[in-house]
């Protein structure tokens, strides 16, 4: 690649996660044919929080509070999770992995590792400590991007446009609902 500018650079991420992600399917149906993306996500939030709560796990993914709670009744049935009464509050329920759920969610993580390790080989300690770094960088500069006293910093009015579009289109209940990596 010998162009460098910034909208380059996101191109590119975003090349790789689409690459990445097509692997990760095809290794998740490897282990568990039929598991979502969404409920791999959610194992994986549930496996490094137990007695998470469903509202985190809402906030955590960004997803609908219905969207979430179908999937963790499908997770139910299928006998990877439970939900026990939170000690506090009554209403609330804390999300476990079962043995079985606990047993998934290892060899998913072992999958996703052994994928890691693959898409890495090329670069040694030091290139992925730089690698990581330079990415630490640029999720600060879009931290700072995303609020000041409570308000969006919007640098020029394309930005404010583009923002505006895709606010609209997450909000649209007719597309799907965008979650963060675990």
């Amino acid at each position: 690649m010998n162009s460098s500018t910034p909208s380059d650079v996101f191109d590119a991420m975003h090349d790789l996660m689409h690459v990445y992600r097509a692997h990760m399917v095809r290794a998740m149906a490897s282990v568990q044919p039929g598991l979502t993306l969404n409920e791999v996500r959610a194992l994986g939030f549930i496996g490094r929080h137990p007695g998470a709560t469903q509202k985190e796990l809402v906030q955590h993914s960004g997803a609908d509070k219905a969207q979430v709670a179908r999937m963790l009744g499908a997770l139910q049935d299928q006998g990877w999770l439970e939900r026990l009464p939170h000690a506090q509050d009554k209403r609330s329920r804390c999300l476990t992995l079962s043995a079985q759920g606990m047993a998934l969610h290892k060899a998913l993580q072992a999958s996703r590792k052994t994928l890691a390790t693959a898409a890495l080989k090329a670069c040694d300690a030091p290139a992925r400590a730089q690698l990581l770094a330079l990415l630490a960088q640029v999720r600060a500069g879009l931290e700072a991007l995303d609020t000041q006293g409570g308000k969006r910093v919007l640098v020029d009015a394309d930005y404010q446009e583009a923002l505006a579009r895709v606010d609209k289109e997450i909000a649209d209940p007719r597309n799907k609902i965008l979650s963060r990596e675990n």
